[in-house]
């Protein structure tokens, strides 16, 4: 679920190939910036509801839509990235997207939200400023609605985001990743209303299912984990560092094994998911009334299955 607070690879690389951005970000200027926004639709025209919070401001809730029955496998984009390819209604403009489970907002960039039919939201003329805790360059950034975005046969529309007002970047939100270019960052309140997110960092794909129940090998399988719910943080999973039980974000954007509130150069002596144990991993620090995230570079060799609906991430070792 998105929350404000006034806070076919194949066939898309025969389309055309996704352009590239210069990673020389151009703030919007401000009288730039009002224009688009003074063309915002009303939120509730998408079937997001609006409420009043405090300081006379609005927030906003919503979801995206998924059609039943579809799935796509894709290859990531280079080796343990999480970033795939997507594109507009009819597989137009081609791009780049970054899957961050250790997000809990989508964002776009601004050039790329209007060559895919993206409009800026409102309520009574106010719009959606992010009013969040993440990083953001300095750059504003105002909830938006993206009619349809596609990930090969996939369709997800009405997708609520944050458009940040600057053009060739996304800035802080590509977790340092250059290339290929990101235009996109689908966070978990994206991912989490699929029915499975699989991350196969084996055989470097990405597969998404909308409904379809995921099974694990049983043979393959080393443990499987339930997901904690913890609001603004993205996607929670019970852990243990060193047998404390935690809850620990799974942060498979992130290039890095382990972050930890009381980490220090000294590495973890014991990480653990269920049955699935870590020793002696590499831990850098975080501020101290943070979360432990762990990074996609603990998960090298795995295949990491989260099923949203079900509750469950699932951590496979094929023999």
């Amino acid at each position: 679920m998105f929350k404000l607070i006034l806070p076919c690879f194949l066939l898309l690389a025969a389309c055309s190939t996704p352009p590239l951005l210069t990673n020389q970000e151009q703030l919007l200027p401000e009288i730039q910036q009002q224009a688009y926004l003074s063309h915002a639709k009303p939120a509730q025209h998408f079937g997001f509801k609006v409420y009043p919070i405090e300081n006379g401001e609005v927030g906003m809730r919503g979801a995206a839509r998924l059609h039943p029955n579809q799935q796509a496998i894709l290859p990531m984009a280079g080796k343990h990235l999480p970033v795939i390819s997507i594109g507009g209604r009819n597989l137009n403009h081609p791009a780049y997207a970054l899957l961050d489970t250790g997000s809990p907002t989508s964002w776009m960039e601004f050039s790329y939200a209007q060559k895919i039919n993206t409009d800026f939201l409102s309520f009574r003329e106010r719009n959606f400023p992010y009013r969040g805790g993440y990083n953001t360059g300095n750059v504003p950034a105002y909830g938006a609605v993206v009619h349809q975005l596609r990930i090969d046969q996939l369709f997800i529309d009405n997708l609520p985001l944050f458009v940040r007002m600057a053009t060739d970047s996304l800035g802080p939100q590509t977790r340092n990743i250059e290339a290929p270019p990101i235009t996109t960052v689908l966070g978990y309140d994206c991912l989490q209303l699929f029915s499975a997110v699989q991350f196969d960092f084996l055989n470097n794909t990405i597969r998404l299912a909308t409904s379809q129940p995921f099974t694990p090998n049983e043979s393959w399988l080393i443990s499987q984990v339930p997901i904690v719910k913890k609001p603004n943080v993205g996607l929670a999973i019970e852990g243990a560092i060193f047998g404390k039980t935690t809850p620990i974000v799974l942060d498979l954007a992130g290039d890095y094994t382990l972050a930890n509130p009381t980490g220090d150069k000294t590495p973890a002596r014991q990480l653990s998911f269920g049955d699935l144990v870590f020793r002696q991993v590499s831990q850098i620090p975080l501020p101290p009334n943070a979360l432990p995230r762990v990074g996609r570079n603990l998960f090298v060799g795995l295949i990491v299955t989260i099923c949203p609906q079900d509750g469950i991430v699932y951590f496979e070792r094929p023999q």
